[in-house]
C-alpha cells in the first residue's frame, strides 16, 4: 500500500458528497412525511397460558379488552377513561354495529 494512497473520501469531490448527502436526506424526509399514523395498537398483554391472553388494544383512539385462545378471540369490553363498558353496550355505541 502506498503511503500517498487516496482515502475514500478524499477521492469524491465535495459536489459529489453533497449529492449523496442531499438524496439520502430527501429520501428520509419523504419516508417521514408520507408514513400514515397507526390507527391500531397492542397496549397491553397478558399470556394466560396454554395459548391463551388477554389483551388490550387500542383502534381509532378507543380501547378495547380482548380475550384469545388458539383459534378464537372474543371482545370482552371496551375502557373509556377507566371505565369497562360490557361487550352488548360497547357493541351498540361503535358505528356501524
Amino acid at each position: 500500500m502506498e503511503a500517498n494512497a487516496a482515502s475514500p473520501a478524499q477521492t469524491l469531490p465535495e459536489a459529489g458528497w453533497a449529492i449523496i448527502l442531499k438524496t439520502g436526506w430527501q429520501k428520509l424526509r419523504r419516508a417521514v412525511l408520507h408514513r400514515r399514523p397507526r390507527r391500531l395498537r397492542i397496549s397491553e398483554t397478558l399470556s394466560l397460558g396454554d395459548r391463551r391472553f388477554l389483551a388490550v388494544i387500542e383502534f381509532n383512539g378507543q380501547e378495547f379488552l380482548l380475550a384469545g385462545s388458539g383459534n378464537s378471540l372474543e371482545l370482552l369490553a371496551r375502557v373509556e377513561g377507566g371505565r369497562v363498558i360490557p361487550p352488548s353496550a360497547a357493541m351498540r355505541e361503535l358505528p356501524g354495529f
